[in-house]
């Protein structure tokens, strides 16, 4: 009985509510859109974890010694690539404030705004050459202003904005003090510049230690998993199995946080969020 009125309950419930969704309507959902998986880069980064763990899983005979070297082959080019991102960072930062100072020298020199993007877009430094030369054909074919806020959109970076926004006001306003901006934003950003590298300078020891400890720890465990395999005899037991892979489950994890720790913290922007106008090429 109780059964039985707990269900007309339900049933009575999903009658109301459906006669409500079909009064008021059911609001439009945008489709679910479905990720864009690079297959080619899955299996780059997946393929030698997948076969370090199973090369160290058959010869050591330890399942949970293949997951562990698996797991940090997988997460060995993160640490690499969170390198190879502070490096660009340092070379960005320096490259807009050389730029910022051409643009300050050309417009100095009597040359318009957009005139002066222009001429410094060949010679801008390499590292944002092309967004520079972009932002020059850009200019000459729409708003300098929406030119210059989509430089800043596609460069995400709160120096790019700094220098965005500086020329926007002056083009906009008619700003007499724009060279002194310029130079003093290239000055403040060679500071930062400076600064970061200091700072990765003294990580390098940091990242040095790091490495060495794991190439010692997987040295030492492969040196008495062949020389004495006597001392190893516990792990090959399911208790054993289990205690390892608490021990790689911590290695791992202190491999990830150095990771984290070595990941560059995005700085905010000011025109975060700022777009050119749609239908701009």
């Amino acid at each position: 009985m109780i059964l039985s009125g707990a269900l007309v309950g339900v049933i009575a419930a999903a009658g109301v509510l459906v006669a409500v969704r079909g009064w008021i309507g059911v609001p439009d959902r945008p489709a679910a859109r479905v990720p864009d998986i690079d297959v080619g880069a899955v299996a780059k980064r997946a393929g030698p974890a997948l076969v370090a763990g199973l090369v160290v899983g058959a010869l050591s005979g330890w399942p949970a010694a293949g997951v562990a070297v698996a797991a940090i082959v997988l997460m060995v080019p993160l640490f690499f690539e969170a390198a190879r991102r502070r490096r660009e960072l340092v070379e960005r930062a320096e490259a807009l404030a050389a730029w910022a100072d051409m643009l300050r020298d050309t417009i100095v020199a009597h040359a318009g705004l957009q005139q002066a993007i222009v001429s410094t877009a060949e010679v801008a430094p390499a590292a944002i050459r092309t967004p520079v030369r972009t932002l020059a054909v850009r200019s000459g074919r729409i708003a300098l202003s929406d030119a210059l806020r989509q430089f800043a959109f596609e460069m995400a970076d709160p120096v790019a904005d700094k220098i965005v926004a500086a020329i926007v006001i002056a083009d906009q306003h008619q700003a007499q003090n724009l060279p002194q901006l310029l130079g003093e934003i290239a000055q403040t950003t060679r500071q930062q510049a400076s600064m970061r590298q200091r700072v990765e300078t003294s990580r390098a020891k940091t990242y040095a230690s790091s490495r060495a400890m794991v190439l010692i720890t997987g040295t030492m465990v492969v040196v008495l998993a062949v020389g004495s395999p006597e001392f190893m005899a516990p792990y090959d037991t399911a208790w054993g199995q289990v205690v390892l892979g608490i021990a790689g489950a911590l290695f791992a994890g202190a491999v990830w946080g150095l990771i984290g720790l070595s990941r560059p913290v995005p700085e905010p922007r000011v025109l975060a969020g700022v777009e050119a106008r749609r239908g701009s090429p």
